[in-house]
């Protein structure tokens, strides 16, 4: 497989939220919210597919609310395969509710609709029932102009009525810019990570990849950009991983692809946008850090794709999947496991669930469990570990085409919901369908 980056595979907005802040109830318990009614546990299909009738359709994040509902993130009504970034077209950025058997409760149809191209990235839910959603777009969804081809946007929704729209910023360069990753400091400032596209305004590349990471503020009532981290290198680098901690720190995940820098990172910046330190684990250009996740006693979690064996683990011959535990103060790895497969294996996504497990997604050439062959190109696998590193349960999923994994989101019985896509087809002949992959272990 060895993807050096996101966008050649893999490649906002949102909803006013229904939700209610309340204390959560074991599944089938009698556990209450404020409404008095019962907390339910996810009940779906293995697969509940996402497709347009016309075009074709993704989803890119989600996130279950205390109700374990669903919330996901992504866009439909675009094209894939035929430009340099996916999607194209007058697609339409997607925000969708579900109930917990899958119903569609809510979805903001042309709410985040431009005449140009839309596409939600990435959602996270606030304390008090809402939503942030950020996204990209090639045209305006804050009446400013387009700075060119794709600006970054963040969109509210701190009401309880879905439809009495959010407040919307929108932010760029001439670059385009590839938000992947919202989170909610404590604060109530939003953060933002992702990267910079390959700039080629003519016939040359102008840039290569490059990390970004925003925080926005909302001091006041007013959205604001308080600051913009922009990273950058000869070679192409990006930005997957992001958590924030309790003290307002960022620390970004991402990987290099060559130079003396290749090999993947760990940075921390101030909460002021002063970068701290810069983490190095490795020099190989394949190699990724994809999530970041701050534990309860404040060390962080690091998951992604590594070619050889690190940090002493067992190599499995191909690209392998990783997971360490670091230090927040200087990035020094503390405890570290490693898992492959006979083929190739990509991490996409890592969360820990409501009993502090650790639940890995991530895509497949070869097969996670014993006695289950690959269906074909790259599969879907689910792992999901306990504090020490050891495999408590695994999944895969697949079709003949390729799968591409993306994000992962878990509900308070121990379901565990992955969003990703089927690509049929190949270049400008290609229609690509989101999918939602249930699995309870």
């Amino acid at each position: 497989m060895l993807r050096p980056t996101l966008p050649t595979l893999h490649p906002l907005a949102q909803a006013a939220a229904l939700l209610a802040a309340m204390l959560l109830a074991a599944c089938g318990g009698g556990g209450n919210d404020d409404s008095g009614q019962p907390v339910a546990c996810l009940d779906l299909p293995t697969v509940t597919w996402h497709r347009s009738a016309t075009a074709s359709a993704d989803w890119n994040d989600i996130a279950i609310d205390p109700r374990n509902r669903l919330w996901l993130a992504g866009w439909a009504e675009g094209s894939v395969g035929s430009e340099r970034f996916d999607p194209a077209g007058n697609s339409r950025a997607v925000v969708r509710q579900l109930a917990t058997d899958g119903r569609i409760l809510w979805d903001s149809r042309h709410e985040l609709d431009t005449p140009g191209t839309d596409s939600a990235e990435a959602i996270t839910l606030t304390p008090e029932g809402g939503v942030v959603v950020a996204g990209r777009t090639t045209g305006s969804l804050d009446g400013r102009p387009n700075a060119g081809q794709f600006d970054a946007f963040v969109a509210w929704g701190d009401t309880a009525a879905p439809g009495n729209f959010w407040p919307r910023l929108q932010t760029g360069t001439e670059r385009p810019e590839h938000p992947r990753r919202v989170q909610l400091a404590t604060t109530g400032d939003v953060h933002v990570a992702g990267w910079d596209d390959d700039h080629v305004p003519t016939n040359h590349v102008v840039a290569w990849q490059d990390p970004i990471a925003f925080k926005f503020s909302r001091s006041g009532g007013a959205p604001a950009l308080a600051w913009r981290h922009q990273g950058g290198s000869l070679a192409p680098d990006t930005a997957d991983g992001l958590a924030v901690n309790a003290t307002g720190h960022t620390y970004l995940g991402g990987g290099a692809q060559s130079g003396d820098r290749r090999g993947m990172f760990l940075r921390k910046i101030a909460p002021d946008g002063t970068v701290l330190w810069t983490a190095r684990y490795t020099s190989v250009g394949f190699d990724h850090i994809a999530a970041v996740q701050v534990q309860p006693d404040g060390t962080l979690l690091i998951a992604g794709s590594v070619v050889g064996p690190f940090r002493g683990g067992t190599w499995a011959g191909d690209q392998d999947i990783f997971v360490a535990r670091v230090a927040a103060d200087d990035g020094r790895v503390l405890a570290s496991w490693q898992f492959g497969s006979s083929g190739a294996d990509w991490l996409t996504d890592m969360k820990l669930d409501a009993q502090g497990r650790i639940v890995l997604l991530g895509e497949t050439t070869g097969s996670f469990v014993p006695g289950q062959a690959n269906a074909g190109g790259n599969d879907l696998f689910l792992l999901r570990l306990a504090a020490d590193g050891t495999v408590l349960a695994r999944a895969q999923w697949g079709t003949a085409d390729d799968e591409m994994a993306r994000r992962l989101a878990t509900d308070s019985c121990g379901g565990v919901a992955a969003v990703g896509a089927s690509n049929e087809g190949t270049g400008a002949q290609t229609r690509r369908a989101g999918l939602i992959w249930f699995w309870k272990p």
